[in-house]
């Protein structure tokens, strides 16, 4: 397999990866979602020692209180990651609108998986989601464009000292 099909198969596997990924955390019901989103809040605010000298309460109470945000940043981030190794994927196909086709199947599956949660336990649909969804998905192909930007730039400048 020469180099480009092998990077095809790689780039098709990290969107795959990233794509059940998103699926999985979408499974979760509602009680799962807010145990995980927990856990990763307590996980980080543990670092500080403020936190901890609070009481059990006190730290509940913060805790929900910044929950909103960081499950948004979840969406936003899971979603970078996707848009990331799709760019990097639909730029292979040599597509003069890669970016547009990357952000229109991000948001295609940032819509099937909204839908998806309608039928999951405790969790909705949110038009919202779908659009931090796809914001995420062009920051992580507006990253991808300039790796690739700043790669290209380096191999010309390594071939000119060669």
């Amino acid at each position: 397999m020469n180099g480009r099909k092998t990077l095809k198969v790689i780039l098709w596997i990290m969107v795959l990866a990233s794509a059940v990924m998103i699926f999985l955390f979408s499974a979760q019901d509602a009680t799962a979602s807010d145990g995980t989103s927990g856990r990763f809040v307590r996980l980080i605010f543990g670092l500080f020692s403020s936190f901890r000298k609070m009481s059990a309460e006190a730290r509940t109470e913060l805790v929900e209180s910044v929950m909103f945000f960081v499950r948004k940043c979840a969406h936003f981030s899971i979603y970078a990651f996707l848009g990331f190794w799709l760019m990097h994927l639909v730029r292979l196909y040599r597509t003069s609108r890669a970016l547009p086709v990357t952000v229109g199947l991000g948001c295609l599956y940032a819509v099937t998986d909204e839908l998806h949660q309608l039928f999951v336990p405790g969790r909705s649909c949110h038009p919202r989601d779908v659009c931090i969804d796809t914001a995420g998905v062009l920051a992580g192909a507006a990253v991808a464009l300039l790796f690739a930007l700043i790669w290209q730039k380096l191999r010309k400048l390594h071939m000119k000292a060669a």
